[in-house]
Formats: structure tokens, sequence, C-alpha cells
């Protein structure tokens, strides 16, 4: 890990304190560990302007990180190596949770607009780029089709969709993907909950249905999973 990002962790965390410890940390370690972060900026896989809509924003971590990123940027502390962060881009959150969402609100002030909701029935607005990160997994797969039939309708021509999900072909590191999410919901209390997965050659052909062009991304960098990063774009 560059200091750069090193330092932009620090920047993009510092607000968490207001919201407790808890979510402080869960913060940089969050954004420290999970190779999805990075890759995003690194990559530069957001568009520079319009509307970023993060369906499942938990605490809002890639609002805090582009904030924190454009910012940087601004002051020259930039990794020339990386694409310049997003500008102008609009950030939008929905999360279900209302803690999360009050702890989002306290780091991310103004600067940010979390709603609470159900991704399924919430309103979106038409935008230019959706996230999603490891959140369909817990719909059933009728609902993981109708909410990206919901995210087709509303993209704009030439959107992006950033879908991250476990590929349930990646054989053991599919199993180590599932057991941690698991363990996660017991920890959460939630119980031994169903979770639904797809392989990416299934999640490319329901995307690909629904009238995207899809990359596929390995997003497991560093860790024992088999996470896929899909770029999908909005063509029809």
């Amino acid at each position: 890990m560059s200091p750069s990002f090193n330092s932009l962790i620090d920047a993009a965390t510092l607000t968490y304190a207001r919201a407790g410890r808890y979510a402080y940390h869960f913060a940089r370690s969050k954004l420290r560990h999970d190779p999805v972060f990075r890759a995003i900026l690194k990559n530069g896989l957001l568009p520079n302007e319009g509307r970023l809509i993060d369906l499942g924003c938990g605490l809002g971590l890639l609002s805090a990180l582009l904030i924190a990123a454009r910012r940087q940027h601004q002051l020259g502390n930039w990794n020339p190596k990386w694409s310049t962060p997003p500008q102008r881009l609009e950030l939008h959150g929905i999360e279900l949770l209302d803690w999360k969402v009050e702890a989002a609100r306290q780091a991310l002030g103004d600067k940010a607009t979390i709603r609470q909701g159900d991704i399924r029935t919430a309103e979106l607005p038409a935008c230019t780029a959706v996230i999603i990160l490891d959140v369909l997994l817990y719909l059933n797969a009728d609902e993981q089709r109708q909410i990206l039939q919901r995210i087709a309708r509303t993209l704009q021509p030439g959107g992006m969709l950033l879908l991250r999900e476990g590929d349930a072909a990646g054989g053991l590191r599919f199993h180590a993907t599932s057991l941690a999410e698991h363990i996660c919901c017991l920890w959460r209390g939630q119980g031994w909950q169903a979770l639904h997965y797809r392989s990416t050659a299934e999640w490319i052909a329901l995307l690909e249905e629904l009238g995207f062009s899809v990359d596929a991304l390995p997003m497991s960098q560093g860790t024992p999973f088999s996470n896929v990063l899909f770029r999908a774009t909005r063509v029809s």
C-alpha cells in the first residue's frame, strides 16, 4: 500500500470519530483491507460528474473516500500513476439500517446525501453511476433481477453499474467467501441467513440480458475470497 493511500485513508476516516469508536475503527479497517476501494480510485472506474447512487451504502465509506480523494487531488497530494478522482460527482447513498444511516450522516455531513430505505423499493433518481458492493447476495434470484432491471431503467445511456459479488464457481475460495459472510451474519445477530450467489458467467449473462455491456474484474487481491467486480455499461 503506497503512503499516499495511507494518508487518504486517514483523511477519509477522520470524521468517523464523530460517529463513535466502532464506526471509526471499522471504517479504517474496511478501507485498508478491502481491495475494491483502492481499485475504484486507481483505475478511474467512476465518471467525473453526474450522480452516483451507492445502494446498501452502509456507513458511506465510498463517499468518504471519494470526498477525501477529491480534496487530496486539489491539494496536489495524489499519486500521478492513478486516475484523477471524480471532481463533480454528486454522492448519494441508500441504506436499510437506521444506525448506519445516522453514522454516515454524522461522518459525511452535507457532502453526501444518505437516505434510509430498502433498495428493493426505494426511489432511484436518474443517475450516471450506481454501485452495489456485496449486497445482492442477501436477495433471492427474482429480487436480484428486479433491482437490476430498475437500475437499468434509472441509469442514463452510457451510465455505469459497478457490482461486486462472490463467484459461485470459485471453488474453495468461494466456500471461504460464503463461510465468512455467514459468520458475519451470525455476529450481527441475523442467524444462519440464506444467501444467494451466482457464478461469474451467470452474472454476466443476466446483466447482458438487461442491456449492459460487461467486464468482469477479479476483486479479491490480498484476501482468500472469490469476489468479482462487474463493470457494466448501459448500452440499451
